[in-house]
Order: structure tokens, then C-alpha cells, then sequence
């Protein structure tokens, strides 16, 4: 397995990334909001708490999957159908994760629900459910390096790309999911969405998304580059999967706007939330899901796809469980950047015969945010940011998630371009399991009393 700093940028690179990581952790520790009186001594340690925690699981990534060996692992296949399963089981998890979300803010709001109380609900469940499904995944990595595989721990790690994988995955989750009970047990409510722990998940989804695209990747040849007319079935899981990453996180990183959107603002905490962070949170949001989808499915189109599934989805679920509470108007404002990047993608290849670059799709993309900004004035009540100020914010957020999601989408599509294994899954039998974890969520949701 190739060093990622050997593959996708020098160390100056991540460098520079993990400094934007650590002034990004800061920035939003300060926007969640940060409680005064007897409550903030418990807010400061936990929060030292959760990042030194963060600090000692990227030095563990770093030593197993980055650190340079002196001698080369040996690699050792997985068997193609137990990939096949391993990327549709964290397919069918993601589903899961997406619709507890969902499920579990239109409760919120609705009924309430005092702190504690809501610990074992329905929404809860479904949610523990599909963060189970990433952790038991990784156990059965961490059994199956220590029973096949041969070497040094670090080299038995790197033996099989989707193991090692799916171990850091299910580490990362074991500590950010307890976090937020634990988080809530000590400080209390949040004073807003945006706490520590909930960015930690928000994280942890992408995480388990992206791996499921990448087990996916092993099992698929991916081609040249296409259009969206080229499209095939073995394409739908990755296209899902961005879709569930984009549905999770513009839930999370607009919800604030979108209660001024339904009127439900809550003055007494002081939040504020200018035009341009949610124009920066909804811009890195729709370059990190849309070019992930186009360079790693080689496809123009695929991030005006990924746009409408995900609109598609919200809609759906607001018109199932009747949910004038919650809003979809932010997956709207997203599709002109997302076609933006198609834009930018299609001319590349069609035009240049050239594989798109990271800089265009981020200007195309702030270019197409740029002529958002009378809809968002429009639809958002809210005090305008300086024209100076909102460009800045969505030109730097733009170039940086657009470069991180190139360096990404490379690195999971590497081992196609080493001659791993290409075969066409077997459709009907995902499409079988994929509608099994569908009805098991509907039965599930049906059966759920509300509280009173």
C-alpha cells in the first residue's frame, strides 16, 4: 500500500491541512457556543479531553497506515464476494445513520424531549444501529489481522488496504459516538447543534460512507471518464453514499439558518451566524461530496446526480413523516455548485481531453455561489455579509475542500490503476440487501410509538 504522503501531496501539504483542522476545531468551539457561569469548567475540560483524544488517533493513523516501513508488507486479497457484502453492509449502516438523523431532529422539535430521556428512543436506535454496523465491521477486521495475516502488526495493517480500514473506522467510532452521551451526562444540553461531539460524528459518517465506497472501488473496474449518459448500476452504491454524506452534513452545518427559516429562532442564546459561514458551510460541503463524486466515478454529471438524490431523499422524508418542521431549501441552493463542478468537469473532458483539475471545480463553484447569494438573500433572513468578506469566505473554503477531496478521491482509486481486481457485482443480490436494510428501517419507524 502506497504512503499517502507519498501518493497525494508532500508533507507541507498536511502540514498546512492539519493546521486548517486545528483553527477549524477552534472556530467551531466558538460558534457552538460556549456556556458562562458553573458550566464552563466542565465545557473546557471536556472539550481538552476530546481533542487530545483526536490528537492520539491521528498519531495512531499515522503510525499504521502512514509511518514508512523497513520492509514492504506482504498483500494479501480478500475474497471478492466478502467485499461485495463488507461495502453493503456499511452501505445499508449509512442509510440507517442518514434516516435516524432525520428522524431524530423532527422528534426533537416536536416533542421536546428533556436530556436523558431520549437515550433509547426509537430515532437513537436506529441511529446506534448504523454506527454498529461500521464497529462490528472493524472488530471483525481486527480478528481477521490477527487469525490470516502474517508479519508486524504494522505490517499485517497494511497487508489488506479494506482491513486496515475498516479497523481505524471502527476505533474512531468506538470513542466519538459514547462522547456525546458522556458529553451531555457531564455538561448538560448544547447550546447549540454544533457541539464538539457532534462534528466528531459528522466526521465519523463521512468516514464510514467513503470506506464504503472505497470497499465498492475493489470490487467495480472504473473506466475512463463518461458522461452522466454512461451511468451504470454498479455506480448507484457511491452515488448513495455521497448523497447520505451531503444529506448528513448540510442537516448538521445549516440547521441554525433553517430554523430562521421556519421561524423558530432562539434569540436567548446569542448565536451568530453570519451569511458568509453559511455560505462557507454549505459551499465545503457541496465541493467535498461533488468532486469526490466525479473523479472517483469519472463521471460528469455525477455531482448534479449526487445533488438530486440527496434533495430527492430530504423531500421524500419530510413529505413521509410530514415534517413541516424541517426544511429542504439548503439541498436546492446546493445544486447550482454541484452543476458548476459538472460544468467545469464536462468541459475538461470533453473540451481539453484532460482529467478536470482541483482549482477549476473550486472557482466554478464559488462562481456559481456567487450568483446564489440574491436566492440566499432572498429566502434567508438574515443580515448580509460585506460582498468583500462573503467572496473570501467561499473562494478559501472552495480551493481548500476542493484540493482535500482531489487528493481523496486519488487515493481511493489508487489500487485501479495497480491492476486490483475488476468484476461486475452481483446487482440483484445488493439490491436485495440494500432494500432489506429499507424495509427493516420502515418497519421499524411504523412500529414506533411517539412519546408523550
Amino acid at each position: 500500500m502506497v504512503s499517502l504522503t507519498e501518493r497525494i501531496g508532500g508533507r507541507w501539504q498536511w502540514g498546512l491541512v492539519a493546521f486548517a483542522s486545528l483553527l477549524l476545531f477552534a472556530a467551531f468551539t466558538i460558534w457552538g457556543g460556549i456556556p458562562s457561569g458553573a458550566r464552563a469548567l466542565s465545557f473546557w475540560i471536556q472539550i481538552v479531553i476530546l481533542f487530545a483524544v483526536t490528537c492520539a488517533y491521528i498519531l495512531m493513523v499515522w503510525h499504521l497506515l502512514i509511518r514508512p516501513l523497513k520492509a514492504p508488507p506482504r498483500p494479501a486479497a480478500l475474497p471478492l464476494k466478502l467485499r461485495q457484502n463488507i461495502a453493503l453492509l456499511l452501505a445499508g449502516g449509512g442509510m440507517a445513520l442518514v434516516v435516524g438523523a432525520f428522524w431524530d431532529e423532527l422528534w426533537h422539535r416536536r416533542y421536546g424531549i428533556p436530556l436523558g430521556e431520549d437515550f433509547f428512543w426509537r430515532p437513537h436506535l436506529l441511529m446506534y444501529f448504523g454506527f454498529a454496523v461500521g464497529i462490528l465491521t472493524g472488530f471483525w477486521g481486527l480478528s481477521y489481522l490477527n487469525r490470516r495475516l502474517k508479519g508486524t502488526f504494522q505490517q499485517r495493517f497494511r497487508s489488506n488496504a479494506i482491513v486496515g480500514l475498516l479497523i481505524l473506522l471502527a476505533a474512531f467510532l468506538a470513542y466519538a459516538v459514547p462522547a456525546d452521551p458522556i458529553w451531555h451526562g457531564i455538561y448538560g444540553d448544547d447550546l447549540s447543534a454544533w457541539s464538539v461531539p457532534h462534528l466528531l460524528l459528522l466526521l465519523g459518517v463521512a468516514m464510514h460512507m467513503l470506506l464504503a465506497v472505497f470497499v465498492h472501488l475493489s470490487t467495480v473496474r472504473i473506466g475512463k471518464w463518461r458522461s452522466i449518459l454512461n451511468i451504470q448500476l454498479a455506480d448507484a452504491l457511491p452515488l448513495l453514499m455521497f448523497a447520505v454524506i451531503l444529506l448528513s452534513w448540510l442537516q448538521v452545518l445549516m440547521i441554525d439558518w433553517d430554523q430562521v427559516l421556519a421561524g423558530n429562532v432562539r434569540e436567548s442564546l446569542g448565536l451568530f451566524r453570519p451569511e458568509w459561514l453559511m455560505a462557507a458551510n454549505l459551499l465545503g460541503t457541496v465541493i467535498f461530496v461533488g468532486v469526490l463524486a466525479t473523479r472517483v466515478l469519472r463521471c460528469a454529471g455525477a455531482a448534479t446526480l449526487v445533488g438530486l438524490i440527496a434533495l430527492g431523499f430530504r423531500y421524500g422524508l419530510i413529505e413521509w413523516f410530514a415534517a413541516s418542521e424541517l426544511q429542504f431549501v439548503a439541498w436546492v441552493i446546493a445544486l447550482a455548485p454541484l452543476i458548476a463542478i459538472d460544468g467545469w468537469t464536462f468541459f475538461c473532458v470533453s473540451v481539453r481531453q484532460q482529467a478536470p483539475g482541483w482549482l477549476g471545480a473550486a472557482l466554478a463553484a464559488a462562481l456559481a455561489m456567487a450568483v446564489n447569494l440574491p436566492l440566499i438573500r432572498r429566502l434567508y433572513d438574515i443580515e448580509p455579509s460585506p460582498v468583500l468578506v462573503y467572496a473570501l469566505a467561499v473562494v478559501i473554503t472552495g480551493i481548500g475542500m476542493s484540493w482535500l477531496s482531489h487528493q481523496i478521491a486519488d487515493w481511493m482509486t489508487l489500487k485501479q490503476e495497480t491492476g486490483a481486481l475488476a468484476e461486475s457485482p452481483r446487482i440483484r443480490r445488493a439490491l436485495g440487501v440494500l432494500g432489506g436494510f429499507a424495509v427493516f428501517m420502515m418497519v421499524f419507524i411504523l412500529t414506533a410509538t411517539p412519546p408523550a
